[in-house]
């Protein structure tokens, strides 16, 4: 077996496609046989910490508090399959109603909590929720208010369950609060409703729960059209939960994560969340929403050895750093993914924050979310190009626009497919909708390279490239030379229309705290490095740049105003 691995690993491909290899087996386990197995080995070990809740979870506590939620739900009539969503920062409720809901067959549907009206009725309608967890307020947003504005009877409502015509299929409303409110149940509450019947139903439910039911929808960021709802199964999850912290050593190491990404996106609530428990490691919210300096203060205080993190989260704890007094000396390990990140930005993570080892991840709501990430072992320079090797048991394969592989070092569109890729697609009237490709290919919609061991770069999104002139410019590659600039702290390019080339770049920069650049300046450290037709046509100075819920980049937005800025 040991001599297979080895030849694998040596052998050189000639086309872009690719079979991960592994050696561990596939898990077929449900995410409720996660916590219990964790609970019965290391009950008194602690499991999670919400600083900001001032209170602590061991394994034991967490097992029987999600039994005791889930018997909550059944007693309020929920069953197998029925929708229950969740719209709640970073509280210890998220991760205890993320595993009750599974433990009772429900379907956990994902809700960002900076959601307005709007896009709460939007998404809760679309996936026919039955129930809503949700919290009391957070930062401007009051919840309560916001339901008003949907049910203005809700107070003279002595039945607690929830009646409208704007969202006809919501029958329970569970609020995380100690205030009672008027027409809706507390959270407390539900946790200590269940009885002899619901906790029957429960034990005959989780023996009947098979790994490939659905059990967590998740929205897409909708940067091109309304939001999807992405379904995703037990095996998705607990697979991507295993590789995935198998890939960032949680098998060879006691952990303690600092998780200031927000659990409502997949990478907060698989490779944090479902991850720890599997690994029987400790999960330590500094905050409900990101601060860089809680997290500083949490990481310090119960010695975190990993944390996780979006390029732009990196840059703020950089910048606290620098500023403040902080001891992080227990970080062994950052991950940093959910958007692509200049090396430079690697580098600092690594002379700055002095984290020794670093991984860049790549993956999509879609494949659970992992579909590659650096090993431990890997180069660092690989680290900081972003060269990743897929997760195991997935194959991965790069196609032109004709759908055919094409060979190694070319660029193409990446294709995942495997036990990561989800169910399919959530619709109102039909439920789950099956994925497109007939041979279960998910299409990705980013453009990659994969280089002769099957490693992939993600070099753009195919919708942004820009075409000057019959030239291809991708914004990834320009972005990245570009913020090697000393003075650059961010850097985002989007297309403008123009009369004789068709589409020019327009780059928007952000700079550096007392740091002066103009656009001459740009223009001639990018002469002599880029072809001439790649170096950005206009450039904008700014300090924020428009994104979705889950801080991806809108540049279809920044496409539109700059547009207007520039008179095109």
């Amino acid at each position: 077996m040991r001599t297979r691995f080895i030849s694998e690993i040596q052998q050189k491909i000639k086309n872009s496609y690719y079979s991960m290899y592994g050696d561990v087996l596939l898990s077929s386990s449900r995410i409720g046989e996660l916590l219990d197995e964790s609970a019965d080995k290391y009950g008194d070990q602690t499991a999670f910490i919400s600083m900001h809740q001032n209170l602590s979870k061991n394994y034991s506590e967490f097992r029987n508090e999600a039994d005791r939620l889930a018997s909550g739900f059944i007693s309020l009539g929920l069953r197998r399959g029925d929708r229950i969503a969740i719209c709640s920062p970073n509280h210890y409720e998220w991760p205890l109603t993320q595993f009750a809901a599974a433990k009772a067959g429900l379907i956990l549907v994902n809700l960002n909590p900076a959601f307005q009206q709007k896009e709460l009725i939007f998404c809760l309608n679309k996936a026919n929720c039955k129930a809503l967890v949700i919290s009391d307020v957070f930062k401007t947003q009051d919840y309560y208010k916001m339901l008003l504005q949907i049910a203005p009877d809700l107070p003279e409502n002595k039945s607690e369950i929830f009646q409208s015509n704007i969202l006809p299929d919501l029958e329970r409303i569970i609020i995380i609060s100690d205030n009672k409110k008027n027409g809706i149940l507390n959270f407390k509450d539900v946790l200590n409703n269940g009885n002899k019947e619901s906790s029957t139903i429960l034990a005959e439910t989780e023996k009947s729960i098979q790994f490939d039911d659905p059990v967590n929808i998740q929205f897409t960021s909708g940067t091109t059209g309304e939001p999807k709802g992405v379904v995703l199964s037990h095996h998705n999850l607990v697979n991507n939960a295993l590789l995935g912290g198998r890939r960032y050593g949680y098998n060879l190491m006691k952990h303690i994560v600092c998780c200031h990404l927000p659990l409502f996106h997949s990478f907060g609530c698989v490779h944090i969340s479902l991850s720890t428990v599997f690994f029987q490691g400790t999960c330590v919210f500094p905050s409900a929403g990101f601060d860089a300096v809680l997290s500083l203060q949490a990481i310090e205080k119960h010695k975190c050895s990993i944390i996780f993190g979006t390029p732009t989260m990196y840059v703020d704890l950089i910048n606290n750093y620098k500023s403040g007094e902080f001891n992080i000396t227990s970080l062994n390990r950052g991950i940093l993914g959910g958007a692509a990140a200049p090396p430079s930005l690697v580098e600092d993570i690594k002379k700055v924050l002095k984290v020794p080892n670093i991984q860049v991840g790549y993956g999509a709501t879609e494949t659970s979310p992992a579909v590659a990430c650096n090993k431990l072992t890997d180069d660092f320079e690989n680290v900081a190009k972003a060269i990743m090797q897929p997760i195991e048991y997935v194959e991965t394969k790069v196609i032109n626009d004709k759908g055919q592989i094409v060979p190694v070092n070319s660029k193409g569109e990446l294709c995942v497919r495997g036990h990561n890729v989800f169910m399919g697609y959530w619709e109102k009237e039909e439920g789950i909708k099956a994925i497109p490709d007939k041979l279960r290919w998910f299409h990705s919609g980013d453009l990659a390279v994969m280089n002769e061991y099957g490693y992939i770069k993600i070099v753009g999104r195919i919708k942004d490239i820009i075409i000057r002139g019959g030239e291809n410019i991708y914004p990834l590659e320009v972005e990245s030379f570009i913020s090697t600039h000393p003075a650059v702290l961010e850097v985002h390019i989007c297309s403008v229309p123009d009369e004789r080339m068709g589409e020019e770049a327009c780059a928007w920069i952000n700079l550096k705290k007392n740091m002066n650049l103009n656009e001459e300046e740009v223009k001639q450290f990018c002469k002599g490095q880029i072809s001439h037709f790649k170096i950005p046509k206009y450039i904008m100075f700014v300090k924020d740049f428009p994104k979705t819920h889950s801080g991806k980049i809108k540049k279809f937005e920044m496409s539109r105003i700059s547009a207007e800025k520039l008179n095109l």
